[in-house]
């Protein structure tokens, strides 16, 4: 297996904004220009929580979401973070300019306690960020929604 992780399937996901390209792969992250030169990575998805604490620093477990934000000019980035059978949480980042290289606002969710917030999927809407989960053992679809 030839990736920077070592893990199939590749869970590839980025987005492009007006100066930017952010591709996430499985545990890791990257930022380049729009001319193609590489600005920052590749670095573990964990990284962004770097000094937050908990879950979302100490974990990478992947499932990763790249969105760029036209509404409000800003990146959101998300991945889960767990400890199987007992904790699950969505890490989120929303990047706190239109530059995905700078600081970010961070959050941590715990979703549950027995199940995981699995197969994450984010939407942009001008009243928030909207999220999809599928939760298995009978619970099925989720949503929630969080105002931007």
């Amino acid at each position: 297996m030839n990736s920077r992780n070592g893990v199939a399937p590749p869970d590839t996901n980025g987005d492009v904004g007006p100066n930017h390209y952010v591709q996430w792969v499985n545990f890791s992250y990257a930022v380049w220009s729009k001319q193609g030169s590489l600005l920052y990575g590749p670095v573990n998805g964990n990284t962004l929580w770097s000094g937050f604490g908990g879950m979302c620093e100490t974990r990478n477990n992947g499932d990763p979401i790249v969105l760029y934000d036209p509404i409000a000019d800003r990146w959101f980035l998300s991945q889960l973070a767990f400890i199987d059978p007992s904790e699950y949480h969505q890490c989120i980042a929303v990047s706190q300019t239109a530059d995905p290289t700078g600081p970010w606002y961070r959050y941590d969710f715990l979703f549950s306690t027995t199940m995981l917030n699995d197969y994450p999927k984010f939407g942009v809407w001008p009243d928030g960020y909207y999220l999809g989960i599928n939760q298995y053992v009978g619970v099925g679809p989720r949503v929630w929604a969080g105002q931007g």
